[in-house]
């Protein structure tokens, strides 16, 4: 009891440790941009290209790109950036929990069919730990889709200052600003 006790107090510090590290430190890949790619001449230039994710690739406008590139356009971004640095504070958890969960989960089974007496409540936890990483992947899932879709939305926005031109009373023609 002691021990699954310390387990489970070990979990959660790794939890909130990596939750916090992500916050102040996240670079999020942008060591690769001095590679001198395409991609970051364009970015340079001020050339943007929407993003989009199609059966496990990457493309921005009509280029496939790695995961590292569109990390680095989300970065350009500032609302994009903290929404995906969000999603990396629920991602790596997940992947921690999920290395603990399964090994519970392996080792309570194995222990279980061998008639121990911690097999069972070891395993029933490694699948509720394992359903916590699934939930937090889900989730940094979320944040990740919506930092995408914040960049996006970020390339088409139109000003709201607008000079038009608009007709007269007298029939000329006169410059108006529209809000």
């Amino acid at each position: 009891m002691r021990s699954s006790i310390s387990i489970v107090l070990f979990s959660l510090m790794m939890l909130v440790g990596f939750a916090f590290a992500q916050n102040d430190s996240f670079d999020g890949g942008s060591s690769d941009a001095s590679s001198g790619s395409g991609l970051y001449q364009d970015v340079s230039k001020g050339e943007k290209s929407k993003i989009s994710h199609v059966s496990n690739s990457w493309y921005v406008g009509g280029t496939e790109v790695s995961p590292d590139a569109v990390v680095a356009l989300l970065q350009s971004n500032p609302e994009a950036a903290s929404e995906y640095s969000t999603g990396r504070m629920f991602y790596y958890p997940s992947l921690v929990l999920g290395g603990i969960g399964g090994f519970a989960l392996g080792y309570g089974a194995v222990s279980w069919i061998m008639g121990k007496d911690f097999g069972m409540p070891m395993t029933l936890g490694g699948v509720g730990v394992v359903g916590v990483a699934f939930l937090l992947g889900y989730i940094s899932g979320n944040y990740t889709d919506s930092a995408i879709e914040i960049y996006n939305k970020s390339l088409s926005a139109e000003t709201s200052f607008k000079v038009q031109l608009v007709p007269t009373v007298q029939g000329g023609i006169a410059l108006a600003f529209a809000i």
